[in-house]
């Protein structure tokens, strides 16, 4: 039997995806009319929401803050302390008729994405199909499995303003089973590319990149032993960057990417943050990440 081609293939795939796609709306076509009231024809829930429990295997790691994001529709929402979500569909939706098969991403970086899928017709959740029980509860919690740790330092963590020392800032990575690509955007001389400080009673945040004209980026391949890589800037510019930091508590985050062959890429920009572009913004802190905190005092 002769070989089919990769365009064969991939035209297979597609029309199976679609297929099945067709036939899950047409059966929850079926099941909405069945669930219409006799008495005045109308739907007798709304089910424009859908909810769920989201678990890390570290337990060490808290459960809130995990993003919760809809692909197709770019609806999004954020796990709570308990690590429940709710995701609730706009009433414009309803309205435009939309309908399809949508796939309900979870997301934590150093964390393997997981998705479900989620049938939406008319605007309106479809419950009981797809991974949705009828109530509009996942069928399973969602659990997540941590593929990285990052630790974090940096040295010293307490100086006065008018230090004149270089400030060492250093990230360790060390894969949890399989090798896990990170990519350090701008990164020169196997040096971190940038750090971001946050002010930790503000918020403000101000961004440190070494070298602003690089176009580079440095691929690394992290497996089980530590891999680390570091950054040192200096508060005064006498022989670095000059950093204009007021007296307070900084959080210090490096800039790099873990990457997932499975992670949209439309996920990263729903959060701000474009993986094309190399330069460093701000948004780049929503990218939720378990990791210990490197905090810089400024007095």
């Amino acid at each position: 039997m002769a070989q089919k081609s990769c365009a064969e293939v991939f035209a297979m795939k597609a029309s199976f995806r679609w297929a099945r796609a067709a036939a899950i709306l047409l059966a929850a076509s079926c099941l909405t009319y069945c669930t219409n009231s006799p008495f005045d024809n109308e739907i007798e829930t709304e089910a424009r929401t859908l909810a769920g429990e989201v678990q890390l295997n570290d337990l060490q790691d808290k459960r809130a803050g995990v993003y919760v994001w809809l692909e197709g529709l770019n609806l999004s929402t954020w796990t709570d302390v308990a690590g429940r979500f709710e995701l609730e569909l706009p009433r414009t939706l309803e309205a435009e008729r939309v309908s399809g098969v949508y796939r309900l991403y979870f997301y934590v970086a150093n964390y393997g994405v997981h998705s479900v899928e989620a049938v939406v017709q008319n605007g309106r959740f479809l419950y009981g199909q797809a991974d949705v029980y009828t109530n509009g509860e996942l069928k399973k919690p969602i659990r997540l499995f941590k593929i990285l740790n990052v630790k974090l330092l940096v040295d010293p963590p307490s100086v006065p303003q008018n230090y004149l020392g270089g400030i060492d800032a250093q990230v360790t990575f060390q894969a949890t089973l399989d090798t896990v690509t990170v990519i350090i955007p701008k990164s020169v001389g196997g040096l971190l590319g940038g750090l971001f400080f946050e002010n930790a009673e503000t918020g403000e945040i101000h961004i440190d990149i070494p070298d602003i004209g690089a176009h580079t980026r440095e691929t690394i391949r992290v497996g089980a032993e530590p891999t680390s890589r570091r950054q040192i800037f200096q508060l005064n510019g006498a022989n670095f960057r000059e950093l204009f930091l007021t007296p307070g508590n900084y959080r210090v985050i490096p800039y790099f990417f873990i990457k997932q062959n499975e992670l949209p890429e439309a996920l990263l920009k729903s959060l701000g943050q474009d993986p094309q572009n190399l330069e460093p913004v701000p948004a780049y802190l929503k990218i939720p990440l378990r990791a210990n905190e490197a905090i810089l005092q400024i007095f």
